[in-house]
């Protein structure tokens, strides 16, 4: 073995090495930075616009801060009345009284060995939850150290991928061990991926939200914040979407004698709400690369069971990423690379 492959071997090894404990290193923070990269993609041509009147970094300081202003902090209220007016409506289900629902039982049974519940009985239940509820306040306030670092490296990602992304990028394409033609397809159709996988979902996520939204207001529900963040949520689902909020409203308004409501609901629905993905979906996805339909579930739902939320986005990505790179070794394979 000559020195240069003596090198060569030595720098692998320590590449394994240190490659190995990036991964340790990363893999806790992969929410927040996976998070701020995406973002970073919304926002890149803004900031681009921004750095051709002055330079990356204050283009990028004015970015970063206005996103904050004008998306995350509006965005953080928004879901914190949803979680508001999800715990009011959860508080106003009616729960039986426990010496009814016993006294019921002993009839029910035909014996007298349901025992009603004492205030010492109910004593003790309290006990127990007001027990666990303190454990989990304190595990929720132990994860408070570990949010503010993931809200740290978070911004910091953002920041530094809207001044430097583009520095980024053509260090990975000087020292890609690819060619520069299937480096360069792979860089298309990442971008063709993320543009499908978050600008096309999420727009028209938010649009099946802000007509369900407008369908409930008109029939007269209330707590509608609540209901458009879990249409926005289910929407971004593929095969559910938001006919899983309005078909049992109509269910519930026609149950309960308000039939003109229902019919009124149900046509809406099904005409403009479910028909809006059919007419906006085409024209969010232009850029965006199509996936086949199977290969868009399983990258979703795939995605969120391995990333957590943020595979909805990064799920049908890798998939996509992998199929191009088969083809990239099949065109290798048939010596047909460079038309790629």
């Amino acid at each position: 073995m000559t020195d240069g492959d003596t090198s060569r071997t030595a720098l692998l090894a320590t590449l394994l090495a240190l490659g190995t404990l990036s991964v340790l290193m990363v893999v806790p923070l992969f929410q927040a930075i996976v998070l701020g990269g995406l973002l970073a993609y919304l926002v890149a041509p803004v900031n681009e616009r921004l750095a051709r009147r002055a330079n990356a970094t204050v283009a990028a300081l004015v970015t970063t801060v206005a996103t904050t202003l004008v998306v995350l902090v509006p965005l953080a209220l928004l879901v914190g009345v949803a979680v508001e007016q999800a715990v009011s409506l959860g508080r106003g289900v009616e729960v039986p009284d426990t010496d009814s629902l016993a006294v019921g039982l002993r009839e029910w049974l035909g014996t007298a060995r349901v025992p009603a519940m004492s205030d010492s009985s109910l004593g003790d239940l309290a006990s127990a939850v007001l027990g666990g509820l303190t454990g989990r306040v304190a595990g929720v306030v132990g994860l408070i150290p570990g949010a503010a670092i993931g809200v740290v490296v978070f911004l910091f990602t953002f920041f530094y991928l809207l001044r430097d992304g583009d520095a980024l990028l053509t260090w990975v394409r000087a020292n890609s061990p690819l060619a520069e033609a299937e480096t360069a397809k792979l860089f298309r159709r990442t971008d063709d991926l993320l543009w499908a996988a978050v600008v096309g979902n999420v727009v028209v996520a938010a649009l099946q939200a802000v007509l369900t939204v407008l369908g409930l207001a008109v029939v007269g529900f209330g707590d509608l914040v609540f209901w458009g963040v879990l249409t926005f949520a289910l929407s971004l689902l593929p095969l559910i979407g938001a006919s899983v909020v309005w078909i049992p409203v109509v269910v519930y308004l026609a149950v309960t004698g308000q039939t003109a409501a229902a019919v009124g609901l149900t046509v809406y629905g099904a005409v403009v709400v479910s028909g809006s993905d059919n007419v906006v979906r085409p024209f969010a996805m232009r850029r965006g690369a199509r996936l086949n339909p199977a290969l868009l579930v399983v990258g979703i739902f795939g995605g969120i069971a391995a990333f957590g939320f943020l595979g909805l986005f990064v799920g049908p990505v890798v998939l996509g990423l992998a199929k191009t790179v088969v083809e990239l070794l099949a065109a290798d394979r048939d010596g047909t690379a460079g038309a790629a």
